[in-house]
């Protein structure tokens, strides 16, 4: 057996890690760059040479630093969630509205679906089962793989901090027990001393803003499921409306429609279309008169500014839940919008309020030492001097983590060089 990790042992996103036995093949994630990276990102020709003869590609979840390339190799190849694909589906449907390249849409269109804890088997020597984990992107998946005879878990993007976070260790300890090897993220590891929120405080604190402020706004990510809930129960609790454009509320209407739990039921939100919130009297009436919290996009620009012209008889307020880098990070991290969006409020209206996607090194350390594997853990996701080893885990895990290639008990660990 080899495991290659082409790509994310020196950087965070952009992962593409390679399982290969005597009879299979597959990979796991085909991200590209995160946004502002100053990284060379792969060629249309280097991602043929790397999905060529490929038996399948698994998805962890739908964010472009795991599934970039999709659009670059056979759909018939690529699977990925149920719900999972639908967000795809609809996103790129929207696009392609904008005149988007199709082929985005069409690759989505086509892609198989694993379903959550049923095994997939390859070939008779590799077979792979999903599980359920905790993080920012909706239906998002680790993997226990078993390729000949030995078992590896990778764990994709996770968090305990999350609504949902609760079963990361009783899913670890009914169904993933001890593995021969962990490939494991590690994007908090550059960022220890940053304190991890639960989402429930994140929450609470969204709740005071909206008790205090009758007109809010929110910049955040479209397809955080917890965040999105966490903006309705705040909603319910301060008895303002919840507002969603058509996009907005697609993407709602499909997280309604794949989970049970009333926290993810979006039902009750306010969708708008075009004008209506500044145009439809009776509309603008029971805003005024009740308040509301939109999230928006960074292309949402322009729709603050209408808002702002209309309801103007209170300042607006600004929720800004995203990465901080977005706005004060370097040159490269920065995203132009967001900094745009941020200028249109006063600065003692903006609130900063948004815990990390990914786990804190007390979770990561929890993880490993629940799962204890016996041979390697390899690093992905993380900076390139991010080190596995400052996690509190006993020195015989330490001395596991593989850095560079090596073969283990027969297995052979290939880890690229950053930027090859």
């Amino acid at each position: 057996m080899k495991i290659t990790i082409h790509r994310g042992a020196s950087q965070i996103g952009g992962c593409v890690t390679e399982i290969r036995t005597e009879k299979a093949r597959i990979l796991i994630d085909l991200g590209s760059n995160l946004p502002g990276s100053d990284k060379p990102d792969f060629t249309t020709e280097e991602i043929k040479r790397l999905t060529d003869g490929v038996d399948a590609i698994f998805y962890t979840h739908y964010h472009g630093d795991h599934i970039g390339f999709h659009n670059l190799v056979n759909p018939e190849k690529q699977y990925i969630g149920e719900g999972a694909k639908e967000v795809l589906e609809w996103k790129h449907k929207v696009l392609a509205r904008h005149n988007e390249d199709k082929s985005s849409l069409e690759a989505v269109q086509k892609m198989k679906c694993y379903k959550p804890e049923e095994t997939f088997t390859i070939s008779d020597d590799l077979k792979i089962t999903p599980y359920y984990c905790s993080h920012s992107a909706f239906d998002s998946y680790m993997f226990l793989i078993v390729a000949e005879k030995k078992t590896i878990l990778h764990t994709g993007d996770f968090r305990k901090h999350g609504y949902m976070g609760k079963a990361l260790i009783p899913v670890l300890r009914k169904y993933i027990h001890q593995v021969d090897i962990l490939i494991t993220e590690g994007t908090m590891l550059s960022r220890s001393s940053e304190k991890v929120k639960p989402e429930c405080e994140i929450q609470n604190e969204i709740a005071g803003v909206l008790r205090n402020h009758k007109y809010v706004f929110a910049l955040t990510s479209s397809t955080d499921i917890d965040r999105l809930a966490s903006m309705k129960e705040a909603c319910t609790t301060a008895h303002r409306n919840l507002l969603a454009d058509k996009y907005q509320k697609g993407v709602m209407d499909i997280f309604t429609k794949y989970t049970t739990s009333p926290l993810y039921n979006f039902n009750s939100t306010f969708n708008f279309y075009g004008n209506s919130l500044v145009e439809n009297q009776k509309i603008v009436g029971k805003m005024k008169h009740e308040g509301f919290l939109l999230p928006i996009r960074c292309s949402g620009e322009w729709l603050i500014r209408m808002m702002m012209d209309k309801y103007n008889d209170e300042e607006p307020h600004l929720i800004y839940s995203m990465w901080s880098g977005y706005y004060k990070g370097t040159e490269e991290q920065q995203i132009k919008e967001a900094l745009t969006i941020r200028s249109l409020f006063k600065p003692e209206n903006i609130h900063d309020i948004h815990t990390s996607g990914h786990a804190d090194c007390e979770t990561l350390a929890e993880v490993c030492r629940k799962v204890n594997p016996r041979l390697a853990i390899i690093p992905i996701h993380k900076d390139e001097k991010s080190d596995y080893r400052i996690l509190d885990i006993p020195q015989n895990l330490k001395d596991k983590v593989i850095t560079e290639s090596m073969v283990v008990d027969g297995v052979e660990i290939e880890i690229k060089p950053a930027f090859n």
